[in-house]
């Protein structure tokens, strides 16, 4: 067990008005959201800057530096939102992490709760140092946070920071008794205190993972054109997830493209302020629809979701694929994929075999270690090789009938394209598939249970 120590902290105050946010310009044709759920709050907020000494202890050998915003002339506990950032190459200054992290500071602030975020370098002591974190600012800003009330959000590195802090501080300390919400997005790689290992590994195995309690909303998101993480991982993890499907959502995130403005779906989908982004080779938008959207959006209704049970907010981030969550825009962009049963096959950057920076294999991956199926089969299994499922024929011809045959009864078909575009549901076969083409079949089953077949759409 590990002790925690009192630190002196550094603070100074900046005080900050939610505004539109224009130190970046707002980029394309579709407008921000300005009403409802993703639109900023009315109340005015104040931003702090702190910093943590070292605890080695906690394998933290960083100081910590980070940022609480919260409402101006808060005088009562308040929910509260860690969030976590991506990786960073450089030490970055604070006025460039102030910015970095400002949007979703301030969103978060602006609806009358509290937002706290650290920064890194690339140093290998992150996990621990945001273990720390979280304790510490909790106890010193005791009289504004409510621990009782917690969400933890985090893309990137800090997706696999989210993951596994949220298994410590939801089953070890109770943390978000009253409402929680877990948003992993971006990445899942995991680890966890790696000089502890012996005392940690149990989190990351299969049944560590099921033991995230059951009230947890979590919501995993990856772009459809993301080439830094590998999705088996994100695969991997979301399944093992000790949720129940009513509470999970695995969403992919899609892009189009507007009057010749291109909406990008990749690693920084969700990301508003990026000083470099050439070293990862893709595009980012730094700030358009998409960051309301797929970013303030999803976060406010986790948050109104989990702390004031709003069943319209939870349709947003656990409507299971309604229209609630799949028509943005107003329709204007092409919506996301959501599902319960992900598979790599649905994102066209799987689809394109262009690879990924960070493979499930990484070393750091630390669930392929204590699981054999953390970075498991690249390829769906053949119908006929599949128990229980019959699909014929197999190859088919176009607008031919293709029966689907389950001896447990099927309750749900979709067909997805090897695009990762979902062509069309049915409850029942058989079905007809209009183009040629290899196509996916994710099978749900009445008895909970999920099947998948791979089909092929001949022209002869």
């Amino acid at each position: 067990m590990f002790h925690f120590k009192r630190y002196l902290f550094a603070i100074s105050l900046i005080i900050a008005m939610p505004s539109m946010h224009a130190q970046w310009a707002f980029e394309g044709p579709v407008p921000p959201i300005t009403q409802g759920y993703g639109a900023f709050g009315t109340a005015a907020v104040t931003s702090e800057f702190f910093s943590i000494a070292p605890d080695s202890s906690l394998e933290c050998t960083d100081t910590i530096r980070g940022i609480i915003t919260y409402p101006t002339g808060i005088s009562s506990k308040k929910p509260v939102v860690f969030r976590f950032p991506g990786g960073s190459n450089q030490n970055l200054s604070d006025s460039t992490y102030y910015k970095k992290s400002q949007f979703y500071r301030e969103f978060v602030a602006s609806h009358g709760y509290v937002s706290v975020t650290m920064q890194w370098n690339s140093s290998t002591s992150h996990y621990g140092c945001a273990y720390q974190m979280v304790n510490e600012i909790a106890a010193l800003h005791a009289n504004k946070i409510d621990t009782s009330r917690v969400g933890i959000h985090g893309m990137s590195q800090g997706a696999a920071i989210t993951n596994w802090l949220s298994l410590k501080m939801y089953i070890n300390h109770n943390w978000g008794a009253n409402g929680r919400f877990s948003w992993p997005d971006a990445g899942a790689s995991f680890i966890g205190f790696t000089e502890d290992w012996p005392n940690d590994i149990q989190t990351q195995t299969d049944s560590g993972l099921a033991a995230m309690p059951d009230d947890v909303l979590y919501l995993m998101t990856l772009s459809d054109w993301d080439n830094i993480v590998d999705p088996r991982t994100c695969i991997d993890i979301f399944n093992f997830m000790g949720v129940p499907d009513s509470n999970k959502e695995f969403m992919i995130l899609r892009g189009d493209t507007i009057n010749n403005y291109i909406y990008w779906a990749t690693h920084f989908t969700t990301s508003t302020y990026e000083e470099d982004s050439s070293q990862f080779v893709v595009y980012i938008s730094k700030y358009d629809a998409l960051d309301y959207w797929y970013g303030s959006r999803l976060l406010h209704s986790l948050m109104e979701a989990a702390w004031t049970g709003d069943p319209a907010a939870r349709q947003i981030c656990m409507g299971n694929g309604d229209s609630t969550q799949t028509t943005i825009a107003n329709g204007a962009i092409r919506g996301p994929i959501v599902t319960d049963s992900p598979w790599m096959n649905m994102f066209a950057s799987w689809n394109s075999n262009q690879g990924y920076m960070y493979s499930c294999q990484v070393s750091w991956n630390m669930r392929q270690y204590v699981t054999a199926d953390a970075c498991f089969s690249l390829s769906l299994p053949e119908s006929e090789t599949t128990p229980g499922l019959k699909v014929f024929p197999n190859p088919a011809k176009v607008r031919s009938s293709i029966n689907i045959e389950a001896d447990k009864g099927i309750e749900h078909i979709q067909v997805i394209s090897a695009a990762g575009r979902t062509i069309f549901e049915s409850t029942e076969g058989p079905i007809e598939i209009n183009q040629s083409g290899v196509y996916f079949l994710l099978i749900s089953l009445r008895d909970g249970t999920r099947q998948s077949a791979k089909v092929l759409i001949t022209d002869w």
